[in-house]
């Protein structure tokens, strides 16, 4: 191995301390634009949830983008077939649009604690 100059190695160090300081720069910027998006996510999801539904045990609302699985494990729901289809219960007032399942029971994604599915519609006044 030759060795270069004084100055052939500094300036192999100013270009290796300039690339670093780029690449700390775009990481930098990545993260800052994933805040953003996650921010526009959160708003965007506070802008779209179910009016007339709630959580009783907690009052979380769920958003058009909330998503339960067709499974079964040790809830209160009796047993059965699950398929595992994703959706949004309250679309489809708690049937399973994979296996046709009417879940009796629905449990809640920010407490994670069951509830009669029929317990998650707000009354109306009429």
């Amino acid at each position: 191995m030759v060795a270069g100059s004084p100055q052939e190695i500094a300036e192999v160090r100013r270009r290796q301390a300039r690339a670093a300081a780029g690449a700390w720069l775009l990481l930098l910027k990545n993260d800052l634009a994933s805040r953003r998006v996650a921010t526009g996510i959160a708003e965007l999801e506070r802008d779209d949830e179910l009016q007339g539904v709630r959580c009783p045990l907690c009052a979380w609302r769920p958003t058009a983008a909330s998503r339960w699985c067709c499974w079964w494990g040790d809830g209160p729901e009796p047993s059965f077939a699950a398929c595992g289809a994703e959706w949004n219960t309250f679309t489809t007032r708690g049937r399973c649009p994979g296996c046709r399942h009417q879940w009796h029971w629905t449990s809640c994604l920010r407490c994670g604690e069951w509830s009669p599915h029929e317990d998650w519609y707000e009354e109306t006044e009429q």
